[in-house]
């Protein structure tokens, strides 16, 4: 009978695994097509213009993958609370998207570097409509994962399937983010009406009193979530700024590649977070999962690079491979914040203090950021994102360290 509490656990493991390979790989298969047909420099500057609507979707997003996934972990059994708080996410996350909008809308318009590739950044609106309506925190607080990786699977692979048909020349690499939307579109569409149907939600507009509450108890969890951006997405952006387009493309990839090597801890972090929640005297063994994974992945990185990215790209791409070697750390460091921020101090409630971790590697990692970046370029934001994320994780792990883990027998 202990085992049997885990069964439903390893299926969230292989659902969500699978949700984060497609993520991961289906951009992998696409990057090599675009890049031949619509060149290094067109692609940096689709590149540029989602790491800016990166940032607005992070607004969206407002930490709700924690915070609003630990409330739905604790009350996933009373469907009246359910309802209560599905509602004040869904209207916070409605009241942020039209803000984030205005955003885009009114940068498109003011400023010429945006304004150049307007019609890149109105079709990048339509991803953050799919964002609202795409609630990945009530699935993974529910720990019902199944249906939005067969969602996901469709939604990426309607982006692929409609950037081999119809991009064609470099002119068309202004309809990439269309068909990147269309996906986010579907996926949400279809996740509204699942939801519906099979929980039974009753949707209505959430009182402003609430989505104050909301915002305010999610302001950790966003803040949290959303300053890691501030070194690793600005990292890109600021290549764009300073560099030409195609240094954004290679910041961009190597970013991608470093990415696909993490989906195993990022996966783990997701799936036993709500777990570990209900489950705290577990948290010290599966610590030494996420380290072991962690340590395993960075070095495959660092001595498979050079390998992997020639096979996947068909040609010898040096700059890439540099960036993806800086880069390499990255897995095992993610590992130690996943191990002891996410599922050490956000499981013992310590919010504050993680925070506090992610604050301080944030601002380095941006500080660094605007002192390589200008001269280094890629290599200088990728060094500056494992500045940010070892000081993120030496803080973790000393932050958790010093916090007993509550006295509690596994359920």
């Amino acid at each position: 009978m202990k085992l049997k509490k885990y069964y439903g656990l390893i299926e969230n493991f292989i659902s969500f695994s699978l949700f984060k390979v497609i993520d991961a790989v289906i951009p992998l298969i696409v990057i090599p097509y675009l890049i031949v047909v619509v060149g290094k420099d067109n692609y940096g500057i689709y590149a540029f213009a989602y790491a800016l609507v990166f940032y607005l979707l992070n607004i969206v997003q407002y930490g709700f993958s924690l915070s609003a996934v630990r409330l739905i972990a604790l009350n996933r059994d009373n469907k009246k609370e359910l309802d209560k708080i599905y509602s004040s996410v869904f209207t916070t996350q409605l009241y942020l998207a039209i803000v984030v909008l205005s955003i885009l809308f009114g940068l498109t318009a003011l400023i010429d570097k945006f304004n150049a590739n307007a019609q890149v950044y109105y079709y990048f609106s339509f991803i953050i409509i799919g964002e609202l309506l795409f609630p990945i925190w009530f699935f993974l607080g529910m720990e019902r994962m199944r249906f939005i990786t067969v969602v996901n699977l469709v939604s990426k692979s309607s982006f692929a399937v409609l950037t081999f048909l119809l991009i064609k020349e470099a002119s068309d690499f202004v309809y990439i983010s269309l068909y990147q939307s269309v996906g986010f579109l579907f996926a949400g569409l279809t996740a509204q009406i699942f939801i519906f149907y099979n929980f039974k939600i009753k949707l209505k507009l959430a009182a402003i009193s609430e989505v104050k509450t909301m915002l305010k108890d999610g302001l950790s969890s966003f803040l949290t979530l959303v300053t890691p951006t501030i070194y690793s997405n600005t990292s890109i952006f600021l290549v764009g700024v300073f560099g030409i387009p195609s240094y954004v493309t290679f910041m961009e990839i190597g970013s991608k590649v470093s990415g696909a090597f993490g989906v195993l801890v990022k996966t783990l972090t997701h799936v036993l977070y709500p777990f570990i929640n209900r489950n705290q005297a577990a948290m010290k063994k599966f610590s030494y999962v996420f380290l072991s994974v962690g340590f395993s992945l960075s070095l495959l990185m660092y001595f498979a690079s050079e390998y992997l990215i020639t096979l996947w790209l068909g040609q010898s791409a040096p700059e890439v491979v540099k960036v993806v070697k800086y880069l390499s750390p990255s897995p095992f460091l993610v590992s130690v914040i996943s191990a002891f921020g996410v599922n050490g101090l956000m499981v013992k409630k310590k919010d504050t203090l993680y925070l506090k971790a992610v604050a301080i590697g944030s601002i380095a990692g941006f500080t660094a950021c605007l002192i390589l970046i200008p001269k280094y370029f890629y290599i200088g934001g990728a060094i500056a994102i494992i500045l940010a994320r070892s000081i993120k994780a030496i803080l973790s792990y000393y932050y958790n360290s010093k916090i007993e883990i509550p006295s509690q027998h596994e359920a």
